[in-house]
């Protein structure tokens, strides 16, 4: 049996929703070629979801695919261009799209979102994993709401415990094993990357064009995922 396998990534020279049709097509390729049945995907309006079902499982070889939207909960509150604040949701017309197509919705308190204290001089609960979040934006913005949408669906019966799902935001997608939230540190795995920004454009205000490593200028690999085997022994050993 061979020890290694190798396996398309594909990197974004920016983050955003100008990644979604790409971010999509690399999570349904990848689902067909892993045999996975179910992509989760974070969505703040319902766009990824909507361009999935229509693009994608209106195709006959990804119609067998389930699709689970996961959401930011009730009250989540954003700062707009203004600087006006406004609470993100999937409207209306979305719901009764993913309603027809039997796309659940999970909306509930985000697992690495701190709990707030009533008063601002108590401190910050042991069971607090705010920092895991932190620690998985080294991944780019959006690993972190990947993992947190896995296990958001694993407590909603949506996805079962050890279950292998694909997550994707508009820029990343993950295919990890599931994991509820009570368990995620110690089950949840993330077994491969399928797609990811390499350039923060957003979170950190990074420009491909300022780095020295000069990676707008890296060209595309296209070959296929491929199982490689081992080496055949050296005659000449014992």
């Amino acid at each position: 049996m061979s020890r290694q396998f190798t396996a398309e990534t594909t990197y974004f020279l920016q983050e955003g929703r100008a990644n979604l049709s790409q971010c999509l097509e690399s999570a349904f390729s990848a689902a067909l070629l892993h045999n996975i049945k179910k992509i989760v995907v974070f969505t703040a309006a319902g766009a990824g979801v909507r361009q999935a079902i229509e693009e994608f499982l209106s195709r006959e070889r990804f119609s067998h695919i389930a699709l689970v939207a996961v959401t930011f909960p009730v009250g989540k509150k954003f700062k707009g261009a203004d600087d006006q604040l406004f609470e993100a949701n999937i409207p209306e017309i979305e719901r009764n799209l993913f309603k027809a197509h039997n796309v659940p919705i999970v909306r509930a308190h985000l697992p690495f979102d701190s709990v707030t204290a009533p008063w601002s001089h108590h401190g910050v609960l042991g069971q607090d994993l705010s920092l895991v979040g932190d620690a998985l934006c080294m991944f780019g913005g959006s690993m972190s709401l990947c993992v947190q949408a896995v296990a958001l669906a694993c407590d909603a019966g949506e996805v079962g415990a050890g279950e292998h799902v694909i997550a994707i935001t508009s820029d990343t997608a993950i295919l990890a094993q599931a994991a509820p939230t009570a368990t995620i540190l110690c089950d949840l795995v993330i077994r491969e990357i399928l797609c990811k920004p390499a350039i923060f454009s957003v979170g950190r205000n990074e420009n491909a064009d300022q780095l020295p490593m000069q990676l707008g200028e890296a060209k595309a690999v296209t070959s296929e995922p491929q199982i490689l085997l081992p080496s055949p022994p050296d005659p000449g050993s014992k």
